[in-house]
């Protein structure tokens, strides 16, 4: 990288993929004096679309805003220990879609933006779209997708699993600058 990290922006969902980013996030930030920002992207059921068109009650919007605050805290937890955690951590709950949440967080090029690799299967991925494709496309500065472990899947899952064994990818701000100067 040519330019110094100095902000690691770390998706978050509670899964063993964003577990996984958070674990590899933190070593980033610690690797460059940075700071940690988990940050949870939440949008209610339905969308926002439905959200709109039927406004849910005041009481039940808290709800899920709790909810998120709670999956955000549990999986810092899970990831870095108790709190107080020996980085500089800034942790966010966003209302939002996440693709463009990260990405609008992640806003510097000196920004990292790291992602778990999703197991969320064909069906959210049809109604939500990929998030780590969506990252990857429009982020401003370097992006790393990090898959879970089988520990960290079992965990997540209750059960065991076929363990994946691919290492971190980091993509620089635009292959095509890459490319055009090996050629």
């Amino acid at each position: 990288m040519s330019q110094m990290v100095k902000r690691v922006v770390v998706g978050v969902d509670g899964s063993a993929g964003s577990v996984a980013a958070l674990k590899q996030g933190a070593q980033e930030a610690a690797r460059h004096g940075a700071a940690l920002c988990p940050v949870l992207a939440w949008t209610p059921p339905g969308g926002e679309a439905a959200d709109a068109m039927y406004p849910a009650p005041s009481d039940i919007r808290a709800h899920w805003e709790t909810e998120a605050r709670h999956t955000l805290t549990k999986t810092c937890e899970r990831a870095l220990g108790a709190a107080p955690f020996s980085l500089n951590v800034a942790a966010r709950v966003i209302r939002a879609e996440p693709g463009p949440a990260l990405v609008a967080s992640a806003r510097h090029a000196t920004d990292m933006l790291v992602l778990g690799a999703g197991d969320h299967g064909l069906w959210h991925r049809f109604l939500h779209g990929s998030v780590s494709r969506h990252c990857l496309r429009h982020a401003h500065g370097p992006v790393m997708v990090v898959h879970p472990d089988e520990t960290e899947v079992a965990e997540a899952r209750g059960k065991a699993r076929a363990p994946r064994r691919h290492p971190p990818v980091v993509v620089p701000v635009n292959p095509l600058d890459v490319w055009d100067r090996k050629g």
